[in-house]
């Protein structure tokens, strides 16, 4: 026997005040949505869903439909494909916050009014919570998640079929509702339907399966549900047939670019690359083991401050006392098991986009908040008492025995009177203090919407009109380290047809070696393309110690070849902990000497280690020094990779009539200054045939 308190039904006020949030919550929305192309994530379903192709794992099919008959609906008007996704995220996340507030409106019991307002709250709270809303501006796959979730636990909450009876009866005493067969239908099929969407709906099963257990413990036991159910659930994914479908050049051409006389190809068709690819398999990413989920928990805590602030965590607690204290076993059912499940996959998941995941948790967090608010309204004590309340009351006072009808029901209506009396202030208390609580969503609303809006976003769309202004050659392979990058080069062919026979790569465009980092994504380009141009989209300093590069029309860099391809003029071969020193060339002009020191990589290096460059005189004393990290920010000394040549380059500034005889080199790293290994003394040019010349021996 579970005690559930019967559903209130929606009624006209309800209705109303949902369409008024729905509209509210989409002007605002729309109001600062990104105008155009979008980096990373976004700008590919930008791309992708106009040509109902396929984006980056899991697939996402259901929004790739649906996103691309909306993206071809508005372009019959004009609007831009790419301005059209990102609203289509404002409608969809709009449309959850109406609902939260219906579903809200059904759980939360007591007077209509306080009840109303606490499920205001939580509507509007949600509404400006700064990840969900953020999210609601651009083409993101979340809106969409999030309007599932809420839906979904819409669904289970009319699952419980209710005896005919007055709600009166129901109130207060244990019953055993009935499921109903339609609704478990409908359930069934929206947890299908979203994990055609989204993977971290499986996260809501294990809840689901202990509330419909609390509604009926047999219910396992019936065929007709396990048929009815599974039908309804298993029904929509068969929209992952689409990711094989449409995997072909025609419909996502990004997945098969070219790559010198072949193709670079994304996807090939098997049964395994398609397990791989719905499962999240085929991306380069993982989890963390316990240590490093345990090092997450600071960012989580942070997380969870900044979107509640300490006022909306203690609602938060409070809320989930009130459910545990009246045992409303059915919401915490539904809530509590995924808060668990999802809070712990996101300590774990190793991904750079996780604050994303947090959505959810937000969501079921908020309508925990939403009971807290709700207790702290009094809304129980002002339905009045139960007639086993009065009875004892009268029992107290004792008057059941005095035998004086008459001033019985005098004081019985002197106390009502006092009692009606106390319970409308309490009622315009509580309304006030509910008013009150609004103080939180509108602190996050005028603390977030100019941080969060987007419609003056494009810094996409300026970069490469930039980049093709510079009149790259029609087959080149650009690249660059930063994929997000690169992405909106995919919506320019796809969607626009420009650049069409270009090609653009970046580290982890596949869980393949030749793509680990940005220096093995150009040699693969270089050996691979063919006769393919190679460039770089802008210039990244640190690459030329890998690479020969050459300035191109800003702010395309050609890259030519290996940058250490003809060897060093003065050979040395000199061991220098996992390197060794091949040798170094050098010229002076004035009172600077320019020397490139040749390392060849035989081992990997842990950590960035910087290089330092001293010259000293016949009598030991240091001329001038230069310190920096060989490889820059963009190849640093942890991603040499063993059997690498590179050029570590260093202008030092000496005395214009001082002579150097000796040449000083060493690594160290951390700010301790810990070294690679001994420094190496070596004779400098001008004294090479003199072996015995010492110099300085600490870096």
């Amino acid at each position: 026997m579970v005690k559930f308190n019967p559903l209130i039904k929606t009624d006209r006020i309800d209705r109303q005040l949902a369409i008024l949030l729905f509209a509210l919550a989409l002007a605002g929305y729309l109001r600062g949505v990104a105008p155009d192309i979008l980096p990373g994530d976004p700008g590919e379903f930008q791309f992708a869903a106009w040509r109902f192709g396929l984006a980056h794992p899991t697939g996402y099919p259901l929004y790739l439909t649906l996103g691309g008959l909306w993206q071809h609906l508005w372009s019959l008007i004009g609007v831009n494909p790419a301005r059209a996704l990102n609203a289509f995220s404002a409608l969809l996340g709009a449309t959850a916050v109406p609902f939260l507030y219906l579903l809200m409106r059904r759980w939360l019991t007591g007077a209509p009014a306080l009840s109303r307002l606490a499920a205001l709250w939580v509507a509007v709270m949600f509404a400006v919570n700064p990840t969900f809303w953020s999210q609601n501006l651009i083409a993101e796959v979340y809106a969409l998640h999030a309007l599932f979730t809420v839906l979904i636990l819409f669904a289970a909450q009319n699952l419980a079929k209710f005896p005919d009876a007055p709600i009166s009866q129901f109130s207060n005493l244990p019953i055993s509702p009935t499921l109903s067969p339609r609704h478990l239908v409908i359930l069934s099929f929206l947890v299908g339907l979203s994990l055609a969407h989204h993977a971290m709906t499986l996260f809501l099963i294990p809840g689901l399966v202990i509330y419909v257990t609390l509604l009926d413990p047999r219910w396992w036991r019936s065929p007709k549900i396990w048929l009815q159910g599974g039908v309804a659930f298993l029904l929509p994914l068969l929209l992952y047939v689409y990711i094989p479908l449409r995997s072909g050049p025609g419909a996502s051409p990004w997945y098969h670019q070219r790559l010198g006389d072949g193709a670079l190809t994304l996807y090939d068709g098997t049964w395994a690359a398609f397990v791989d690819f719905v499962t999240g398999r085929s991306i380069s990413v993982g989890f963390h083991d316990l240590s490093g989920a345990m090092a997450e928990l600071p960012q989580a805590v942070t997380l969870w401050k900044l979107h509640f602030g300490w006022p909306g965590l203690l609602l938060v607690f409070l809320g989930l006392g009130a459910l545990i204290w009246r045992r409303n076993w059915p919401v915490l059912a539904l809530t509590l098991p995924y808060v668990l499940l999802q809070q712990t996959f996101n300590l774990f998941y190793a991904i750079d986009d996780i604050l994303v995941y947090y959505i959810p948790l937000y969501l079921m967090a908020t309508i925990w908040a939403g009971f807290g608010v709700h207790m702290l309204a009094w809304s129980d004590w002002l339905q009045g008492e139960t007639a086993d309340d009065k009875l004892e009351s009268e029992a107290g006072e004792g008057l059941e025995t005095t035998g004086v009808t008459g001033v019985k029901d005098e004081r019985a209506a002197e106390r009502d009177a006092e009692e009606e009396t106390g319970r409308s202030i309490a009622f315009v208390m509580s309304i006030i203090l509910l008013v009150a609580f609004f103080w939180l969503p509108w602190r996050t609303l005028q603390e977030y919407a100019p941080r969060l809006d987007q419609s003056g976003y494009t810094a996409a769309r300026d970069q490469w009109e930039t980049i093709l202004a510079a009149q790259p050659p029609d087959d080149a392979i650009l690249v660059s380290n930063d994929r997000n990058e690169i992405v909106p080069l995919f919506y320019l062919q796809a969607v626009e047809e420009r650049a069409t026979g270009m090609t653009g790569l970046f580290p982890l465009i596949a869980p393949d070696e030749r793509f680990t980092d940005i220096g093995v994504t150009v040699e693969t380009a270089l050996e691979d393309g063919g006769d393919q141009p190679v460039l770089l989209i802008k210039d990244m300093p640190g690459l030329e110690a890998r690479f020969d590069l050459q300035p191109a029309e800003p702010p395309l860099v050609k890259v030519l070849g290996p940058a250490a391809a003809d060897g060093p003029e003065i050979t040395l071969l000199k061991p220098f902990g996992p390197l060794t020193l091949l040798g170094y060339d050098w010229a002076q002009k004035g009172d600077t000497v320019q020397i490139n020191l040749h390392w060849q990589m035989n081992q990997p290096l842990d950590a960035d280690y910087t290089t330092t460059v001293q010259l000293y005189d016949d009598a030991s004393e240091k001329l001038g020094q230069d310190d920096r990290p060989p490889g820059g920010v963009y190849y640093p000394t942890s991603f040499w990779k063993p059997g690498e040549t590179l050029l570590d380059r260093h202008t030092v500034t000496i005395p214009a009539s001082a002579l150097p005889t000796c040449l000083l080199v060493g690594m160290y790293t951390g700010e301790e200054l810990t070294p690679l290994a001994e420094p190496l003394n070596i004779p400098f040019a001008t004294l090479r045939d003199k072996p015995d010349v010492k110099c300085a021996k600490e870096p």
